[in-house]
């Protein structure tokens, strides 16, 4: 690091630590005593490469493809340490990645990796997300990787590794953890990845169930609904909702994945809503058929159950 990025780094900390240390009176107008919500951009030095060409095994090859994406450190077992840059202050965060979740499956007869790295920030404050970066990989020939114009790495193998599509720095959970992600199956042939994660507000809590999966070399949003719903926290009950007073609710989500009568490839969901929410007893169940104009599953506003969420 140049003498002059040193100094700048410091006069930002330096700026930073000021305005920790300083107050505002309370008879200021405009004081507060809610903490202000953190605004920060994070960029990630991984570059993206749509090709790499590597010698070995598929494991050997998952490996290479992660240190040319992420640096040296990257692992496929272990979690590894590295460092954000906050261009809002200028300033280096440390980070923890981790492949988060990995498997093969078949795809229009071609067999391919879904993998997962997640990204929690170990600085963070409550209410800033983790991040995820997904991938669909397969190995290809030099003939598709040429057409597709990617990067090809200076390491000789007989076939590339190709990056069929990719979504990085998804948005995802509080306290700089991004949630758990996992690999769903959700047709035949049909294959998403399943981030679950949570938010509080106001003492609420709600946990969310998104699934990504790749259309036409993009990954996208195939359905997006609420897993988990309470506010618990807001009364101070940890009980039976039912036994805990009025406007006390708690509404778990369960989803099942169909195995017949498939659109586009994708199965039907089956949601069962079971507790008690703001209106008391809840046991229903939602049927979501994928909308291949949509290319998602539309899924019913009762099943959000908004009214609660903002009660």
């Amino acid at each position: 690091m140049s003498s002059s990025l040193r100094n700048r780094f410091a006069a930002v900390v330096m700026a930073v630590a000021a305005g920790l240390l300083g107050c505002t009176p309370a008879s200021e107008p405009g004081a507060s005593s809610e903490p202000a919500k953190p605004h920060r951009v994070l960029d990630t030095t991984a570059q993206p490469e749509d090709t790499i060409r590597v010698r070995g095994d598929h494991t050997q090859r998952l490996q290479a493809f992660l240190r040319l994406r992420y640096g040296d450190k990257a692992a496929l077992d272990a979690p590894w340490e590295d460092a954000w840059e906050d261009t809002e202050v200028e300033a280096l965060r440390p980070v923890t990645r981790r492949v988060c979740a990995r498997d093969t499956a078949t795809a229009g007869g071609q067999e391919q990796t879904l993998l997962a790295v997640c990204q929690t920030l170990d600085d963070a404050a409550t209410v800033e997300p983790g991040r995820v970066d997904l991938y669909v990989l397969r190995v290809g020939t030099d003939e598709e990787g040429t057409n597709r114009g990617g990067f090809f790495a200076q390491l000789p193998a007989d076939d590339p590794l190709l990056v069929m599509a990719q979504r990085l720095q998804g948005q995802y959970g509080r306290h700089g953890s991004p949630g758990t992600v996992q690999i769903a199956q959700l047709g035949p042939q049909r294959h998403a990845f399943q981030i679950t994660h949570e938010e509080h507000r106001r003492g609420h809590r709600r946990v969310w169930r998104s699934y990504i999966a790749e259309h036409n070399h993009r990954l996208r949003d195939v359905a997006r609904y609420r897993d988990h719903l309470d506010n618990l926290a807001l009364h101070g009950c940890d009980g039976n909702p039912a036994d805990c007073g009025e406007g006390v609710f708690a509404v778990d989500f369960n989803t099942t994945v169909g195995d017949s009568n498939a659109v586009e490839g994708y199965w039907p969901l089956t949601v069962r809503a079971s507790g008690h929410d703001c209106t008391g007893p809840a046991t229903e169940f939602y049927h979501l058929i994928f909308d291949a104009r949509q290319r998602a599953y539309p899924v019913p506003d009762d099943l959000q159950r908004d009214g609660c969420a903002d009660s």
